[in-house]
């Protein structure tokens, strides 16, 4: 997309494979998103919309709400099928390119559920650990899980990996519920599987609370997420480094995606999906 061209996406010096990544002690000056279109999608049923995707085979777009629904629709915003899976807190919707199964963020349970595209059917369920390197960093009752996107990797024995954000919106005073992204291991290609088989592999602290969407880049290698409390995109290298940040339009945006012509989609809580053109932004 033209509005990320200039982020530098050389590999950086010293990777963090493992561990707690901490956020920049300064991050530089954030800057307006430049946008050159704008308009909004109203999804009839979708309230609360909460997290989307685009569908990178079916070339049409996911949104799910609080209330436990999912809905498809196209880039133009009409709708082609929309169904309750079940009463639940639905955050975050992601896809895998090779399967092309759903995978929904599931808050307050701390959960990825696994939907069939076609039929809007659960298929699985994955409980997410709660603990990391010996310590709680998701509490059970807390913020919970905001956001989901995933990042496909055909030599991983599943396909690739997730990254979640887990909210918070005050760290300090709960140290058991981190404002955090998490990289985590599903086993998606296995035939059965234990909770203990699902694994956080590593957590980015960014400068910013509250982050309410995910979004990776594919052709950049870039992941993306929005801090819905300040209102801002925040552009991350695979290994946590912090790259670039803008200022978002909207507001209670709790979802980001790309879709392949360009165009930037972001879910409001409040209701309705902006659907912004962006230009190049300045150096």
């Amino acid at each position: 997309m033209k509005c990320l061209s200039s982020i530098s996406t050389a590999i950086l010096a010293g990777f963090f494979l493992t561990g707690f990544i901490a956020a920049p002690e300064t991050a530089a000056a954030d800057k307006p998103l430049p946008v050159e279109q704008s308009e909004r999608l109203e999804l009839k049923g979708i309230e609360e919309p909460s997290g989307v995707c685009y569908h990178t085979t079916r070339k049409t777009l996911f949104v799910v709400d609080d209330g436990g629904e999912v809905c498809e629709f196209t880039p133009q915003g009409k709708i082609v099928q929309r169904k309750r899976i079940r009463r639940a807190d639905f955050e975050g919707i992601a896809h895998d390119p090779a399967t092309g199964f759903l995978y929904i963020a599931i808050e307050g349970e701390e959960a990825i559920l696994e939907v069939d595209p076609e039929t809007l059917k659960p298929r699985r369920e994955f409980p997410l650990p709660r603990t990391f390197e010996g310590r709680t960093v998701m509490k059970e009752g807390g913020q919970g899980i905001e956001a989901i996107a995933f990042v496909s990797n055909p030599a991983h024995p599943h396909g690739g990996t997730f990254f979640v954000a887990n909210q918070c919106f005050d760290p300090k005073k709960y140290p058991e519920d981190l404002s955090a992204i998490f990289e985590v291991e599903v086993p998606l290609k296995a035939e059965s599987f234990q909770p203990a088989d699902i694994k956080i592999l590593r957590c980015i602290r960014p400068d910013a609370i509250d982050i309410s969407a995910l979004h990776y880049d594919a052709q950049r290698n870039l992941l993306y997420a929005v801090s819905d409390e300040t209102d801002r995109l925040l552009a991350f290298s695979r290994t946590g480094e912090q790259l670039d940040a803008w200022t978002l339009p909207g507001e209670n945006q709790e979802g980001l995606v790309m879709d392949a012509d360009g165009f930037m989609y972001i879910a409001q809580d409040s209701g309705g999906v902006l659907k912004l053109k962006i230009g190049s932004p300045k150096p």
